[in-house]
């Protein structure tokens, strides 16, 4: 009877566990973005962007702001977020924070006081967005509405994976792997960088979504370049597509000339690259490390200024030798502009070559960044252009015959 009495409360207390910490959802309020900078009378300015409730009832919303931001100032980020109850009514839960704006003072200065704070919390889902603010504060990039989506953060985070996908123009970097960057002796970190189009006094107005002409708009303006926690410089959206089609790139849009011969007649094709793979390779020769790149690319025309039949396989052919050269040339430009410029490997060279050649590494790895600078550059690039769109030739063709 004894065993069966104690079965029954051990039983009971396996249902209740984890109820000592429970909190009831009116209780509480989500932060969906936060924004770093430098204080003006401590070391940071922490804002937090907080979903308003009441504006995302299934019933309609009052016609309030649907977010809330709200800021402090102190020397610990850490106690700044549990400090935001001086101005907000309920417990704030930090699990669905989408995106952490870093103001660009704040990480020229360095970074790697409130990352461990962030990576050590289990508060925090180390899977946001991190982005910094490019000539403007970072406060305003989360308080400038946008219409349709009710939340500024929420806005960026969906608008960096939509540019990803469709074009590349986001690094697609996640704190885990700025963090995993950081710690790495053969790579670099980099992150999104973002500005505010228009005027963001007026950005953080509901009423700017009241306009068909936005007064305030956040754009990706390309990527911040760091050596460990410290920015360095930016580069373009043009070098970010760049730097992904040495990693990662999805999908983009091209505009290459004719042809080789016809660069100088300003007319072009238009090339939607629906595939891209990319090798990496490091070497030594008399002492001299030497990068290659070989990126290989299907795509689709989308658009012609070219009086090329594109009934004949020539013309295919004649446009594969341009997109090659088109793509050789940006990838090239912008592993030398960051040779040249910034003297940081960013693009994981480094990681390559521990991979492939551990001993080599090994005699480097303290100086890599001062190898990698002086390095030389190889990109080879293969281009197959599968389809031309609903229609072969194309009515330019006609009128050159007409002519």
């Amino acid at each position: 009877m004894r065993k069966i009495l104690l079965l029954n409360m051990c039983c009971t207390l396996l249902v209740l566990t984890g109820c000592w910490d429970s909190i009831e959802l009116n209780e509480v309020s989500i932060v969906t973005g936060m924004a770093i900078e430098k204080g003006e009378n401590k070391k940071y300015k922490l804002s937090v962007e907080v979903i308003n409730a009441a504006e995302f009832a299934h019933g309609g919303g009052t016609g309030d702001t649907p977010v809330v931001v709200f800021a402090l100032e102190g020397d610990s980020i850490s106690e700044l977020s549990d400090k935001m109850n001086k101005g907000y009514i309920r417990k704030l839960i930090y699990s669905h924070t989408r995106l952490i704006v870093i103001d660009e003072q704040v990480a020229k200065k360095g970074m790697v006081d409130f990352f461990d704070f962030l990576e050590r919390s289990g508060e925090v889902r180390n899977d946001f967005n991190i982005m910094i603010a490019k000539g403007v504060k970072a406060s305003d990039i989360i308080k400038t509405t946008y219409p349709g989506r009710k939340s500024p953060s929420m806005k960026i985070h969906y608008q960096a994976e939509t540019f990803l996908r469709e074009w590349g123009g986001d690094p697609h970097l996640r704190f885990t792997d700025f963090i995993e960057a950081f710690v790495s002796k053969g790579r670099q970190p980099v992150a999104a960088a973002i500005t505010i189009e228009g005027n963001p006094k007026k950005g953080n107005s509901v009423d700017n979504n009241k306009n068909l002409d936005l007064e305030a708009t956040v754009v990706f303006d390309g990527m911040a370049i760091f050596k460990y926690d410290t920015l360095l410089g930016f580069l373009s959206l043009e070098d970010t597509r760049n730097y992904l089609w040495i990693n990662e790139l999805e999908k983009t849009t091209i505009t290459a000339p004719c042809s080789v011969e016809q660069e100088q007649e300003n007319k072009y094709i238009d090339v939607k690259i629906n595939h891209s793979t990319a090798k990496r390779r490091v070497t030594y020769q008399d002492g001299i490390p030497n990068l290659s790149v070989e990126v290989i690319v299907e795509a689709n025309l989308q658009g012609t200024q070219c009086p090329n039949k594109l009934s004949e396989m020539e013309s295919y052919l004649i446009h594969e030798k341009s997109i090659e050269k088109f793509i050789k040339e940006q990838i090239t430009g912008t592993i030398e502009k960051v040779q040249d410029k910034y003297q940081v490997d960013i693009f994981g060279f480094g990681e390559d070559l521990r991979r492939s050649d551990y001993k080599k590494w090994k005699e480097v790895e303290g100086d890599w960044d001062e190898e990698f600078s002086t390095a030389n550059v190889e990109v080879k690039a293969k281009a197959f252009l599968r389809r031309s769109g609903v229609r072969t030739d194309s009515f330019i063709s006609e009128v050159e015959k007409k002519d």
